[in-house]
């Protein structure tokens, strides 16, 4: 039996991706329906968040389609993933996201305490301290390995 070897790291990649996403819409999925089994109130948002994790599994799956039968959009995949300037405008995008969320964390917080429900004003600041936590981890390790 032939077993045929990839060479891109991006497919790699990708394959890799798409199975852990898989994984999760599995997970959520039988959340889902231990949770409606059980009667409770919660089994919409993990059938949600299935749906969503389904839809991510099948466009980077139709992404892999593409490249395995495409060598010019293979090409240009790896060409940006080396492009520096791509990889600074995905570092720009990722800080700008992470500040966004951290600050709506902060914001959310702060609104629900004035609204007296602490319980989610807890959950907000315990998202906002959890996120500055792994901030402050992946910058300590990624400043040892340069």
């Amino acid at each position: 039996m032939k077993v045929m070897k990839m060479k891109c790291k991006s497919m790699k990649y990708n394959v890799i991706s798409t199975l852990f996403v898989m994984l999760l819409f599995s997970g959520a999925l039988f959340a889902g329906f231990y949770f409606q089994k059980n009667g409770g109130t919660s089994s919409s948002y993990f059938f949600g968040g299935a749906t969503g994790l389904l839809l991510v599994a099948i466009a980077n799956s139709i992404r892999i389609l593409r490249m395995k039968k495409n060598p010019k959009y293979k090409k240009e995949q790896e060409t940006a993933q080396k492009d520096e300037r791509l990889i600074s405008l995905r570092n720009r995008s990722m800080a700008v996201a992470y500040y966004l969320t951290v600050m709506g964390a902060a914001v959310a917080s702060i609104i629900s305490a004035v609204r007296g429900d602490m319980n989610s004003a807890e959950n907000f600041s315990l998202l906002l301290s959890m996120s500055l936590v792994v901030y402050l981890v992946s910058y300590l390790i990624l400043s040892h390995k340069e």
